[in-house]
């Protein structure tokens, strides 16, 4: 094309619009003045007219803001993609032709750019293979000039509304999904877990299998939701297997259905867990108890996507994603002909590792507080903070239960503590998962901030946790003291028993120093000058 086409207004569909004109701002996008930007704008959709001709603009706006639409114009290609951008527009009406680049390059961009605006370009009745073009990069739809009646335009306008609202309905209802059965329960920044997130985040573009490899407790059912509530399949169900919870002579048919009279009990055809997850996602946990028996009909679910009910030819499709998960090694299974080697092999497609508690202590703040968090929202509890003596003996517990038994914990302190503060007294911890024993080299080793609080909480834990069983007092003396005089000791051996320079090395001033010395009993023959 290489002319502009202007299409003039005319007189049964256009008013008079030149007096309107006179003194009005042309601006790069322009905000609404109508009279009735007092209405709830929340309440309103927004609607975005991009037009480079201010008569076009004028008279959309009339029409469109006659049906209580709020609306905005932009005169050229640039102001068009700022004010998309801005994501405040349900619709815009976006010229083929105006400065710039052009419509349909902003609808490109629009598009490229998931910007979730439905967009009407709008083309001269002779340039309809632009119109072809326009819906070919994305557009909702397109609107012809001259324009034979507005009020189908506004009609095309509203319906397109319609379609704008129904996808923000759905987007809120998968963000309420996601709140409620994923959001906010998979806690910690940890590395460890930074890396089970870019894992997640991986996976959840495809479908393939996935295996969750972790102690009990770690949260791999949470794992396993977020990959499906995160995913293309969300809209389809969600199934949970335990294998280990199932009688070894119901499983089959738990998995896969049955016919009528197919066993003794069998009184009609029940669909099986494959076929309940259409073409959503079924989570196999502990699939290390799957029974010998049972693994080569699984594998043919992984290997062929076909299974048959239990006591029928009849062959069913596999639509549904499998995530299967287990504490065990299945490789020692493997080994010691509990588990097919096969199917380890099917199941380990992406292997997704989770770390236990006790490698991800700098998560147990965190987790603690969302925990206190979820006993007041969801019990009623009336605890709204924990001591630092609580902190410190929960960080310096093992957690052999990992994030599940500090959930108990958490929440049964959060229940029956007094007051509205956690105390240590308040939290009972599970017998052979006392403080852990914590070595000092190592830790140093690690050279880490992380590490130093670890062998800290430690050293607390273990003042908590006397075995007279009375109330510790004094902790943060005891804790002073006891890091104060290896500090100096080690200043003292650095500058050669130098009192000045240790001084100097330590911020202190140097009868402060020698103050110290003495509290500590620190031999200064041992750091011969």
């Amino acid at each position: 094309m290489t002319g502009r086409h202007h299409d003039s207004p005319g007189d049964s569909n256009y008013p008079n619009v030149k007096a309107g004109l006179r003194n009005r701002s042309m601006s790069s996008v322009e905000p609404n003045l109508s009279d009735n930007s007092n209405i709830d704008a929340v309440a309103r959709a927004r609607i975005l007219i991009a037009d480079d001709d201010p008569a076009i603009r004028l008279v959309l706006r009339h029409r469109l803001e006659a049906d209580n639409y709020a609306v905005e114009e932009a005169s050229d290609s640039a102001g068009a993609l700022e004010a998309l951008r801005s994501g405040r527009f349900d619709v815009a009406l976006v010229d083929i032709i105006m400065p710039g680049v052009g419509g349909l390059e902003v609808l490109s961009a629009a598009r490229a750019e998931n910007l979730r605006t439905l967009i009407f370009i709008i083309t001269a009745a002779s340039t309809m293979n632009n119109a072809v073009e326009a819906m070919k990069r994305g557009a909702h739809d397109y609107l012809t000039k001259p324009f034979a009646n507005l009020d189908l335009v506004a009609a095309a306008v509203g319906r397109a509304v319609e379609v704008a609202a129904q996808a923000a309905d759905l987007d809120r209802l998968k963000n309420e999904v996601n709140r409620q059965l994923v959001g906010g329960e998979i806690i910690g920044r940890s590395p460890a877990m930074q890396e089970v997130y870019k894992l997640i985040g991986r996976v959840v573009t495809n479908d393939a299998t996935v295996l969750l490899l972790g102690e009990s407790g770690t949260g791999k059912d949470l794992v396993a939701r977020a990959i499906h509530f995160k995913s293309a399949r969300w809209r389809a169900p969600f199934v949970a297997v335990n294998c280990s919870a199932i009688p070894q002579g119901l499983l089959e048919s738990e998995l896969f259905g049955h016919e009528r009279g197919s066993f003794t009990g069998a009184t009609e055809r029940r669909a099986g867990k494959f076929e309940m997850a259409d073409a959503g996602t079924i989570f196999l946990d502990e699939i290390g108890d799957l029974p010998l028996e049972l693994q080569p009909k699984l594998l043919r679910v992984l290997q062929e996507r076909e299974f048959s009910r239990v006591g029928s030819v009849e062959t069913l499709r596999v639509k549904a994603r499998v995530i299967a998960a287990t504490n065990q090694d299945l490789q020692k299974l493997v080994a010691s002909r509990r588990f097919r080697e096969d199917l380890y092999f099917r199941l380990h497609v992406i292997p997704i590792h989770l770390p236990p508690l006790r490698d991800r202590r700098e998560d147990i703040p965190e987790l603690t507080d969302y925990f206190v968090g979820k006993a007041a929202r969801e019990m009623g509890a009336k605890v709204s903070a924990i001591s630092p003596e609580a902190r410190a003996k929960l960080a310096a517990h093992s957690w052999p239960g990992n994030v599940r038994e500090l959930e108990n914990a958490v929440l049964r302190a959060s229940l029956l503590a007094p007051g509205n503060t956690i105390r240590a007294e308040d939290i009972e911890l599970s017998q052979g998962g006392g403080t852990p024993q914590v070595n000092p080299e190592s830790i140093a080793a690690r050279g880490d901030g992380a590490a130093l609080a670890e062998l800290i909480a430690g050293r607390i834990g273990q003042w908590l946790d006397s075995p007279d069983g009375e109330e510790p007092r004094d902790l943060y003396e005891k804790l002073v003291a006891e890091i104060e005089k290896p500090l100096i000791e080690l200043a003292l051996k650095r500058t050669s028993g130098n009192q000045v320079k240790a001084a100097r090395m330590l911020g202190l001033n140097r009868n402060t120093l020698r103050k110290k010395i003495t509290d500590h009993k620190i031999v200064l023959t041992k750091y011969p000058g």
